[in-house]
């Protein structure tokens, strides 16, 4: 099976009442489909962030936000530059992950804008994505996305001692 025909794979968790359908994109990212497992880790983070809202294409998000009259596609990326929120490309795609975002009114979450904050100096989006969805040893194997919005300051000394590791 050609990527550009490839099973459906969902990008956005569509449990949500601002989620409509029709934003949810049915493509699988196209990578390059010589190397074998080469969607594994995206694969992979996709799913660690399944019950967290999923991940949303940029194109998608943006319009969704339009919409919603929160921001418009100007309004999204100025989001992605300040360091608010993160995104990373996969497959000729920006994707979002929608865990910094409020499900109900698609506003930033403070508690993921500020280990966003402490971390994107140092992590690209990819990085970034896979830190918080990998086991980590500061928080005793578990992920980060999983313990962000009830143990926030334990995940943010977690970013800082990571952060302080990467830079040397």
């Amino acid at each position: 099976m050609s990527p550009s025909n490839a099973a459906p794979s969902a990008s956005v968790d569509t449990n949500s009442a601002a989620m409509p359908r029709r934003y949810v994109d049915e493509r699988m990212p196209v990578g390059r489909p010589d190397e074998p497992g080469s969607h594994q880790p995206f694969f992979a983070v996709q799913e660690a962030l399944r019950g967290k809202g999923g991940l949303a294409r940029a194109d998608d998000l943006a319009r969704l936000l339009e919409d919603c009259r929160h921001v418009d596609f100007i309004g999204l990326a100025k989001l992605m530059v300040s360091g608010a929120i993160f995104s990373f490309e996969w497959g000729g795609a920006h994707w979002i992950p929608m865990f910094q975002f409020n499900l109900a009114d698609l506003t930033v979450k403070p508690a993921a804008r500020s280990v966003v904050t402490e971390l994107n100096t140092t992590f690209d989006g990819w990085s970034l994505a896979e830190w918080f969805t990998q086991p980590n040893d500061w928080l005793a194997g578990r992920n980060p996305v999983d313990m962000i919005d009830s143990d926030l300051s334990v995940v943010l000394d977690a970013a800082r001692a990571d952060r302080f590791i990467a830079n040397g």
